[in-house]
């Protein structure tokens, strides 16, 4: 007797509900490696009880939705499927072409003109800090290279990092002033304007931990935010609306085409 190789066994079928079959294959990657092998079992049973009560929803609804109420649902899947269809491809086309780029000179010159439309929220700074311990054998010598913070310091601070409790050195990159105090939280109020407002070094103890740090600039609410705080921003707004644009042109193409190659008529 002769068998479809292509037609799947018996022994791959895990579910099924009326003439509708969940196989193997349909859920072999749904079950992450590592997990034991309880986990396992509970991850697959709700997978294929949601996969029949689904089955059977559907069931009942084509039983008892009318005809009207079906092709409606009909012709909206189709018309999602296609909005999902050509959105991808609009997507494609709008990735690759020239003229969706944005270069730094586009989010400079929109920077330059609309500077005043990109007012602070919230307060920003750019600063580092670091927490050690207070009993640190080399407390001297940290205080002093993490005042001056040249590259060789930093490559000092990289070789002493396991010394460190908490630190961030990275004081090129504007930051949320609280979330940045949030790390140093032996600082008052007070103090905190005072390093902010005057660009100051400050060091400060707790009962166990020393905390440093240092702010190099700061910019307040309603200032102008830095470009360099908003570049992404800028950049997104603009890729945004050449994107647009580019549609609106490729959609008009297509259609001025079809028109004269006579693949697209319309009687009027």
């Amino acid at each position: 007797m002769g068998c479809d190789i292509s037609a799947p066994i018996e022994s791959e079928v895990v579910a099924r509900v009326g003439e509708n079959t969940l196989i193997k294959e349909d859920i072999i990657n749904l079950v992450p490696d590592g997990l034991s092998k309880d986990d396992s079992i509970k991850i697959l049973t709700k997978y294929i009880d949601n996969w029949a009560l689904n089955q059977l929803i559907r069931e009942n609804a084509e039983l008892n939705l009318s005809v009207d109420e079906i092709e409606e649902i009909t012709k909206l899947s189709e018309k999602y499927y296609n909005e999902l269809f050509i959105t991808a491809y609009k997507n494609k086309v709008a990735a690759v072409n020239s003229d969706t780029i944005v270069n730094s000179s586009d989010v400079i010159d929109y920077y330059e003109e609309f500077r005043d439309n990109f007012k602070l929220y919230e307060d920003i700074i750019k600063g580092r800090y670091a927490k050690l311990s207070k009993d640190n054998f080399n407390l001297q010598e940290i205080k002093r290279r993490f005042r001056r913070l040249n590259n060789n310091d930093k490559s000092f601070f990289d070789s002493i990092s396991i010394q460190l409790l908490n630190y961030s050195f990275n004081d090129s990159t504007w930051i949320n002033k609280n979330l940045f105090f949030n790390k140093i939280p032996v600082l008052n109020d007070l103090e905190k304007e005072k390093i902010v407002k005057n660009m100051l070094y400050h060091s400060k103890e707790d009962s166990m931990d020393l905390y440093l740090v240092k702010v190099n600039d700061y910019k307040k609410v309603d200032d102008v935010a830095p470009i360099d705080y908003i570049y992404g921003r800028i950049e997104e707004i603009l890729q945004n609306r050449k994107r647009v644009d580019f549609i609106k042109k490729f959609e008009k193409e297509i259609l001025d085409n079809a028109k004269k190659d006579n693949k697209f008529q319309f009687n009027k």
